[in-house]
């Protein structure tokens, strides 16, 4: 992997190591660890890549043990693998744990979504109602806008959950979607698809409807899971394969 594709993290994790001498300055490891994981979520480091233990040591100017234990931190997470006298790997994705994961986060998130048709503002609901439906659907259209505005309904159903535990569970999720998110083809038509259910869920918690807001949400992420696993299974990529799957 060139310098090239890590340097925007390690540029990041350098920045914050520059405050060292502040009292919430990050650790060593934490360094490390916050640099592996951006590159991994972000798909820069994709799937059974090795993971570049040396080139982070350098450019993060940290030593080999802090970056060892960044690695055994993500190991633990499921997004490395340490295998004996081969090395440390990206974990490799595989169709259960994709399928799997969808159908955690579309039960969490779907009760998510009755306790929020309850308690969020609906003044809060209807700004970013009224956000989302300023993109056009029409002619050149703005999807990364879309999508980033789109993910600010999954956090305010998450914000406004009262259970605590639920919404720590669905939190526990976030950086697996993250990385998934990177990588979906980022078609128009899947943004357009997505951006409508999330003006549908809006719709429902206005209308203060938690049986109609769990609903969408269950049909939203039912959409999600299978475009992602449609584009793994078909290589629809213009570039060819973007990652390595492996099928349970």
């Amino acid at each position: 992997m060139s310098g090239k594709v890590i340097s925007r993290s390690l540029r990041r994790a350098r920045s914050a190591q520059a405050s060292n001498d502040s009292p919430e300055a990050p650790s060593a490891v934490e360094l490390a660890y916050q640099a592996i994981k951006a590159d991994i979520l972000s798909n820069r480091l994709r799937p059974g890549d090795a993971v570049p233990i040396e080139r982070y040591v350098k450019e993060l100017r940290l030593s080999r043990t802090p970056v060892r234990e960044a690695t055994l931190r993500l190991e633990r997470e499921g997004l490395i693998e340490i295998r004996a006298r081969m090395g440390t790997f990206v974990s490799h994705l595989d169709l259960r744990q994709i399928r799997d994961l969808y159908r955690v986060r579309r039960l969490l998130e779907g009760e998510a979504a009755r306790e929020a048709a309850l308690r969020a503002p609906i003044e809060a609901l209807e700004q970013l109602r009224w956000r989302l439906s300023t993109f056009s659907e029409t002619g050149e259209i703005d999807t990364q806008g879309m999508s980033e505005t789109g993910q600010r309904v999954h956090q305010l159903i998450v914000e406004h959950c009262e259970n605590e535990q639920l919404r720590r569970l669905i939190l526990s999720l976030q950086d697996h979607f993250t990385r998934f998110r990177s990588l979906s083809i980022k078609l128009p038509e899947k943004i357009l698809s997505s951006h409508r259910e999330h003006l549908a869920i809006l719709d429902r918690l206005i209308a203060r409807d938690p049986e109609g807001a769990c609903a969408i949400i269950h049909q939203h992420f039912d959409h999600a899971s299978q475009f992602l696993l449609d584009s793994l299974l078909h290589g629809v990529s213009p570039g060819g394969p973007r990652v390595t799957i492996l099928p349970r």
